[in-house]
């Protein structure tokens, strides 16, 4: 089971190992994916570890952002270290997610993403 949280605000926040190895794709994809059901459209920050980026991880990554598009779910990837962040705009060249340094600046990308909220008058 992949840790999670959900902000005051909605967003899913998603923690993965970066250096997750071939066995647990199949398991991490298939969380996020009951994840991303429980939590209907809900802006995603997808957390990666500060550990090497591995190719299950990046396999893990461009399946959480397909399966986002395709449930309409705004999609962030935080990766702190500019190492991982490299390593993965390299990896995913345009297909994937922007990926960013920091929370704030995810949210920031979320918030411009989320339809805003209708209000009752």
């Amino acid at each position: 089971m992949l840790p999670i949280n959900v902000t005051e605000s909605g967003v899913l926040i998603i923690r993965l190992r970066a250096d997750l190895d071939i066995a647990g794709r199949a398991s991490a994809a298939w969380a996020i994916d009951g994840y991303l059901a429980a939590h209907r459209s809900a802006p995603v920050m997808l957390e990666l570890s500060d550990a090497p980026l591995s190719s299950a991880a990046v396999s893990t990554i461009l399946r959480t952002h397909r399966m986002c598009r395709s449930a309409g779910a705004p999609l962030a990837v935080l990766a702190a270290t500019a190492e991982t962040r490299r390593a993965l705009e390299a990896q995913t060249g345009t297909e994937g997610p922007a990926v960013q340094p920091t929370r704030a600046l995810a949210a920031t990308v979320l918030s411009a993403a989320s339809p805003p909220v209708a209000t009752a008058a």
